[in-house]
């Protein structure tokens, strides 16, 4: 016969080894996943390992079915020549395809306060020979953009940022005239960390931009494009 605390180390085992196997699937089909990854500038989410390679998720396939990049970057009316700031260019999943759209003559600017964001995106550029793109190591308060811009850029980052509208007050200093902003952020309920869209209006307003252009065709998140302040 069995001794009941055989039977009740039995029972208990097979509790954890079923609680096991059930954290397992419910991790791998998302349900402990805060959401898609980010950019970081003023502030890091925190991530589960730092080796090389680990960052790269932020450049998953999926993305593309809700991030739209090229029709964001089509929407952005680039021209070859211009520079333009990728403000919190993590991994660079925006940096290369801007970097193609001003071309050869352009210049792109890949601005991150994270070394390991920089460093995947130098041995990109190295890997697919670009040499129209500079990463740029920021500080909190300040993008630090070596050169006059015509578009300071931003996905999945403007979250981050720390006293807003005083930040985009200081980065005016780097629009050449005529220069934009443009912010693309989560939608509340999209993702943990988001700002709504009336916070962006009221922020840049108050750093003394003006509204040029909403666009409406991104579903996780809101699209807006600022113009330079007036001087």
């Amino acid at each position: 016969m069995r001794t009941p605390h055989i039977l009740s180390s039995r029972k208990q085992l097979w509790r954890r080894a079923w609680a096991f196997l059930l954290f397992g699937t419910l991790t791998l089909s998302g349900c402990f996943v805060e959401g898609p990854p980010a950019h970081s500038v003023g502030h890091q989410h925190k991530h589960a390992g730092t080796e090389e390679g680990a960052h790269l998720r932020y450049q998953e396939p999926d993305r593309y079915t809700w991030q739209y990049p090229d029709k964001v970057v089509k929407a952005l009316k680039l021209e070859p020549g211009m520079k333009v700031a990728d403000l919190g260019s993590g991994t660079g999943y925006f940096t290369f395809r801007l970097a193609e759209a001003v071309g050869d003559s352009g210049k792109v600017y890949a601005i991150d306060i994270n070394k390991e964001m920089n460093a995947s995106i130098d041995k990109q550029s190295v890997e697919k020979q670009v040499d129209n793109v500079q990463t740029v190591l920021a500080v909190e308060h300040d993008p630090l953009i070596p050169d006059k811009v015509d578009l300071i850029f931003s996905v999945n980052a403007y979250h981050h940022l720390k006293d807003r509208t005083a930040y985009f007050q200081n980065a005016a200093r780097y629009l050449k005239p005529g220069g934009r902003v443009a912010i693309i952020d989560f939608r509340k309920g999209m993702f943990r960390h988001y700002t709504e869209q009336r916070v962006l209006l009221q922020e840049f307003k108050a750093a003394g931009y003006g509204l040029d252009k909403t666009h409406g065709f991104l579903p996780r998140q809101h699209f807006l494009v600022f113009s330079q302040p007036k001087k």
